[in-house]
């Protein structure tokens, strides 16, 4: 059994959905598609739909682009009397915005608190993998 810093019962309120951080964010609907957009390139809303086999509607499959279009992580061009959808970020991009945002949010809220702990968990990060952050090179 891990160390457990605080109880189950609060903890699991924290828990995510799914593994990926996209999920954290957009949630798993959301993220799937914008995943398959991302690995097809600009897509129709019906090329989206069949790359997923049928396992979402047209309509579902239209809705979420256009909720991710509102949210600004996708873009879309008129073609005929539709759109033509293309994502924004790359997944890397998109991830490091994620934790950019979180590591923000979380100085801000709990200030030098959670400093500390960040301090102390690079204090637990392999060496080889610290110099390579300290020259830019981020990992997954």
């Amino acid at each position: 059994m891990g160390r457990r810093i605080l109880p189950r019962a609060f903890t699991d309120r924290l828990a995510h959905a799914g593994g990926r951080p996209e999920e954290w964010f957009l949630g798993s609907l959301q993220a799937l598609i914008l995943g398959t957009l991302s690995k097809r390139g600009p897509s129709t809303v019906r090329e989206v739909a069949a790359e997923l086999d049928g396992r979402l509607a047209y309509t579902t499959v239209m809705t979420v682009l256009g909720r991710l279009h509102d949210k600004g992580l996708v873009g879309r061009e008129q073609r005929g009397k539709g759109y033509v959808y293309t994502p924004r970020y790359t997944e890397a991009e998109l991830r490091d915005r994620m934790a950019h945002y979180l590591v923000d949010e979380i100085v801000e809220d709990f200030g030098d608190v959670a400093l500390a702990h960040f301090a102390s968990a690079l204090d637990r990060v392999d060496r080889r993998r610290l110099a390579g952050l300290r020259r830019g090179r981020r990992g997954s």
